[in-house]
């Protein structure tokens, strides 16, 4: 079976596949649609109020989604794990420009978005230099998701300097680095307990000891090809990976088990299942041109509901009761807003590196 990097096209940790290349014949649809979704729930779980609704179904489906960042942080590093192991300089830098470019761009855009809604209409939106370099510095101010990327790109670079001092052991060492960091993350022995740091900054800092577990689990699976591998099994890849999900969320096997904010090692087994699960998505199948460019148009975009929806929130929330209200239109209007966003920068940008911004 051919490798599965050949049918992925991945940008960056939040971004869905590229438009399809004619000269490949499938994509693997399911991850992509897992980052869309996992994209959706990001929005959810920063803004929907479950006062808001009686609804069981749309409370069911908005109901326990703390595992977006485990997947999302799992999927970047085992996208991103052939590049990083191919010891290519120019692959690796490319790779820490599509990651700072929105972490470096979006902080400017928005502050100058809150510096201009603030004067015309009179709100309090941060608009500071001081804001603007305690976001840049930790990922949290204004635009408090960024605490993900500055994680992310912290995390690539203790892994490529592990890679490249470690080159033909750096597996082994990766396992090491895994148990060490889940004793620190569960003996409470982590930067918030030595170090006089402010809230933002143990939050954005302290939250390593918890990425790097899921970020050695993606670089794990890409190593030793597993999600490929499962395909020769995929019923009973199906069920085990759905069995051992249902059964940590039903009988809380780790609850007493606390993490630095998340129970780590119970939400990198399920963000393990949910790849999984997806991942079994029948790609192949896939050959009806418009039932692709579908696909594309759903998954392509969903960098920028991450990086703009908590702004939009709070440009709308005194003008939309629905985006007050936390209601789940309003997610959607949200979101909707987001990917419109996206799809017009990423057009206007065409192939500079503005691209990057959007998608």
């Amino acid at each position: 079976m051919k490798s599965i990097y050949k049918k992925l096209n991945v940008r960056n940790s939040l971004e869905a596949l590229k438009a399809p290349d004619k000269k490949i014949k499938s994509y693997h649809y399911g991850l992509a649609l897992l980052k869309s979704y996992l994209a959706f729930l990001v929005v959810v779980t920063h803004q929907f109020s479950r006062k808001s609704t009686k609804n069981t179904l749309i409370l069911r489906i908005t109901n326990d989604t703390s595992y977006h960042v485990p997947c999302f942080f799992v999927l970047s590093f085992y996208f991103s794990f052939k590049n990083l192991t191919s010891f290519n300089k120019e692959k690796i830098i490319n790779r820490f420009i599509r990651l700072l470019i929105p972490y470096i761009g979006w902080p400017f855009i928005i502050l100058l978005i809150n510096k201009i809604y603030n004067l015309k209409l009179g709100k309090k939106l941060p608009d500071t230099y001081e804001a603007l370099k305690a976001q840049l510095i930790w990922g949290s101010g204004y635009i408090g998701q960024f605490w993900f990327q500055w994680n992310l790109i912290v995390s690539t670079l203790f892994f490529v300097i592990i890679m490249f001092v470690f080159r033909k052991n750096f597996q082994f060492i990766l396992i090491l680095i895994i148990i060490l960091f889940y004793y620190i993350q569960y003996s409470g022995n982590n930067l918030a307990k030595y170090l006089n740091l402010k809230k933002n900054d143990i939050f954005t800092v302290g939250r390593i000891f918890e990425m790097i577990p899921l970020g050695v689990t993606g670089l794990t699976l890409g190593h030793y090809d597993i999600i490929n591998k499962l395909h020769t099994f995929k019923f009973q890849s199906f069920t085990v990976s759905l069995l051992i999900y249902n059964f940590i969320q039903d009988y809380k096997v780790f609850s007493n088990i606390r993490g630095f904010y998340y129970q780590g090692i119970e939400l990198n087994i399920k963000a393990i299942c949910l790849v999984f699960i997806f991942s079994l998505f029948p790609s192949d199948r896939i050959q009806n041109k418009y039932l692709i460019k579908i696909f594309d148009l759903i998954t392509r975009y969903s960098a920028g509901p991450f990086y703009l929806h908590i702004s939009i929130r709070a440009y709308l929330f005194d003008y939309n009761d629905n985006i007050k209200k936390g209601t789940f239109l309003g997610i959607i209007i949200n979101y909707l807003i987001c990917y419109i966003i996206s799809i017009l920068g990423y057009k206007i940008s065409g192939k500079s590196l503005l691209r990057h911004l959007f998608c």
